[in-house]
């Protein structure tokens, strides 16, 4: 009996460990980082992680509810970027509330047709939302005459110099996001049923489930989170490009993977996604501080992206 136990435990033991690998990882560099590198410590660098890593945040926590849902969308990282020129020349012929709500809204219908078909033509959402990103990708050049635009709307700077403490307007708009957010997914039924639909489309279904307006929430609402990432990038930069957020649909996947979200569906929760969010915040400024370049840095994006995959396939094996 002593010897069962004993054999249950390590394998407990073995299965935390592998399911949890990616963050203890990266938290023991996150310590090492600490020590060696006393600037990172610094609250100058550390509002800047934060400031950072809630922009892109704002999207990883709607991805986190389509990966729930079984889907994944591809096209964040083009409707950040459209959404960033779409907003920019808004904001240089009217006010900058009409500028934010039109650009949201036009997030949303991206998101909507992505959801139309992935839900009613039940096309593959991998291949749905990749045509989606590069449709929305060469409108943003288009638009643009692939070149950066700028705005001098006084609104626009007025609202980018708020801060408490160096920390930005960005935190607070995804402090509000999780909320609203957390709040779904946990106690409406619109959660349960994303999370159902997720587990098993087929079970979710003949229950009575409508599985096809689950998917159409989760890719409308994501839409319109990429905008807001757009958005909230403009008020930091003034001006809009189609180049931008190149990588955050890599950057939300592994964020939300790293968080404990599964990619096979019906598992997860966007408050975990924080710690996925946090980390590779955290990380990819370390390495910015040890003077790793640039494009070091994308091939170590892909590669967290492909290790935090690989541990999840492997887990979910483990519990099979």
């Amino acid at each position: 009996m002593n010897k069962n136990r004993s054999t249950l435990r390590k394998s407990e033991l073995q299965f935390f460990f592998l399911e949890n690998a990616v963050i203890i990882v990266l938290t023991a560099f996150v310590v090492f980082m600490v020590f060696y590198r006393p600037s990172f410590r610094s609250w100058a660098n550390l509002t800047t992680i934060i400031n950072d890593c809630c922009m892109y945040g704002i999207t990883a926590l709607a991805m986190t509810a389509v990966i729930i849902c079984g889907e994944i969308d591809l096209s964040v990282s083009s409707i950040y970027a459209w959404s960033t020129c779409l907003f920019v020349i808004l904001c240089n012929s009217m006010n900058i509330f009409s500028a934010a709500v039109i650009t949201l809204l036009v997030g949303a219908v991206w998101g909507l047709f992505n959801g139309m078909l992935v839900a009613f033509l039940r096309m593959p959402a991998f291949v749905a939302t990749l045509g989606t990103m590069y449709t929305a990708k060469g409108l943003a050049y288009y638009i643009t005459e692939e070149k950066p635009i700028n705005t001098g709307n006084p609104m626009l700077a007025t609202i980018g110099k708020i801060n408490i403490a160096n920390i930005s307007l960005v935190p607070i708009v995804f402090l509000i996001v999780l909320a609203v957010l957390y709040c779904i997914m946990r106690y409406t039924k619109v959660g349960r049923n994303v999370y159902a639909t997720g587990g098993n489309y087929e079970v979710a279904r003949l229950s009575g489930i409508n599985v096809k307006l689950s998917k159409i929430i989760v890719f409308v609402f994501t839409g319109i989170c990429s905008a807001l990432s757009g958005i909230m990038y403009c008020t930091r930069v003034y001006s809009g490009a189609a180049t931008y957020g190149s990588d955050l649909t890599t950057w939300c996947v592994a964020a939300a993977v790293i968080g404990g979200t599964s990619m096979s569906g019906g598992y997860g929760g966007v408050h975990r996604t924080i710690i996925g969010i946090l980390l590779m915040a955290i990380l990819f400024n370390a390495l910015t501080l040890l003077g790793v370049d640039g494009s070091m840095q994308r091939f170590i994006r892909g590669l967290v992206l492909v290790v935090v995959i690989m541990f999840d396939a492997i887990s979910k094996a483990k519990k099979r």
